[in-house]
């Protein structure tokens, strides 16, 4: 069932304030709360010993992180207490710096691996692909609402949002960052699901989708590359299949109970990029299998809650914006599970609320406490 067919169907309320908040709330914070605390140990545990000989500080990215992790638990409990709606007035001016950002980092933004991805305004460093995702989801929402009614129309949503997502994640490819404008493009067509847009024009976009994402991955030998080391991880365990070879070595050495903390070998740099891409490699090893199912059901919670708090939002506005932050959480959890379980090829995504990184983790954050919000406010 859509979220507009819901509300269609009256499955929608305002919570009374004296019955308090309501339990997915509750649970949706405490398993924020508990994912970040996790992550600042995990990190800790994921680079502390690389770090002594790197940067002659074993707790330069510990510093960082819990710095970003303060950040975020404050900026979400300020969310959490400003009501949802007042995003919709800033809609625009947030979608108009995303694509100022995107733009700006082809040309001043910091060069590395090959990559322009970062934009570095002196007091702090931050990379506009993480923004622009808040950004669709915020505007989208908004478009969608505004539009509900004229869904078959394809000169009134389909090709506005065709175009909007075409200009959007086509200055992600350019960093390159074909991953996460994969992501934002499958938020987008969840939200469009959602929204209840008839399936002859999803069927269109999502072919589309599926046949650019393609090209683009052919016609790069990067991406060729990683994609033929997928298929191929045993003959390639030197090369593209080193990652995976290794993620999967750390989580058999974890097995049941764990190695404990900071006693694995990813974090010795056998595992490249332990703390941020492979970071569930790192838990699956430390805290074995428990802890690995331990973390899976934290995440679990917040996506099905969200799931749950979008059939039953006050309004449409809250539905789509629900739905696309809960579509977000769980893309970006199967992505980073499945690239660490080699069930998926590596595309460098972050697991949500526990990998190192000051912009995902802030941003997440923000999406967390307006979910929150809108939970609070949901009979």
């Amino acid at each position: 069932m859509t979220v507009l067919s819901s509300h269609r169907e009256g499955g929608v309320g305002s919570s009374n304030a004296s019955e308090g908040p309501p339990m997915r709330y509750v649970a949706m914070l405490a398993s924020v709360l508990l994912l970040m605390l996790t992550g600042v140990v995990m990190v800790l545990s994921a680079s502390n010993p690389a770090l002594i000989g790197q940067d002659g500080d074993a707790f330069s990215k510990f510093a960082r992180h819990a710095t970003y992790v303060t950040v975020g638990v404050f900026l979400l409990l300020f969310l959490v207490g400003r009501d949802y709606r007042s995003w919709r007035r800033i809609a625009p001016l947030l979608l108009g710096s995303a694509f100022l950002a995107l733009v700006l980092v082809l040309f001043v933004g910091r060069s590395s691996g090959g990559s322009r991805r970062w934009l570095d305004l002196g007091l702090f460093i931050f990379q506009p692909s993480e923004i622009a995702k808040l950004a669709l989801v915020v505007s989208l929402a908004s478009f969608l609402d505004q539009r509900r009614y004229f869904l078959d129309r394809v000169d009134r949503v389909t090709a506005p949002v065709a175009l909007f997502l075409a200009l959007l994640c086509g200055l992600v490819v350019l960093q390159p960052k074909l991953g996460t404008a994969a992501i934002m493009g499958s938020i987008a067509l969840g939200m469009l699901w959602a929204a209840g847009l008839p399936f002859r024009h999803l069927a269109a976009l999502l072919t589309s989708g599926l046949l650019l994402g393609l090209f683009l991955t052919l016609a790069s030998p990067y991406r060729r590359g990683r994609v033929l080391g997928f298929f191929s991880a045993s003959q390639n365990s030197e090369g593209w299949g080193w990652q995976a070879d290794q993620s999967l070595i750390s989580l058999a050495n974890g097995g049941f109970r764990g190695t404990g903390l900071s006693a694995g070998h990813a974090q010795w740099g056998w595992v490249p990029e332990a703390h941020t891409d492979f970071v569930f490699a790192v838990v699956g090893e430390q805290l074995g299998f428990i802890g690995s199912l331990a973390v899976v059901i934290l995440l679990g919670t917040i996506i099905l809650a969200g799931f749950r708090t979008a059939q039953i939002a006050p309004d449409v506005f809250g539905s789509l914006l629900a739905a696309g932050i809960s579509f977000w959480f769980f893309l970006q959890v199967v992505v980073h599970v499945g690239g660490v379980l080699r069930l998926l090829p590596i595309t460098g995504v972050t697991l949500p609320f526990i990998s190192y990184g000051g912009t995902a983790l802030i941003v997440n954050a923000a999406a967390a406490g307006l979910l929150l919000n809108i939970a609070r406010q949901s009979r």
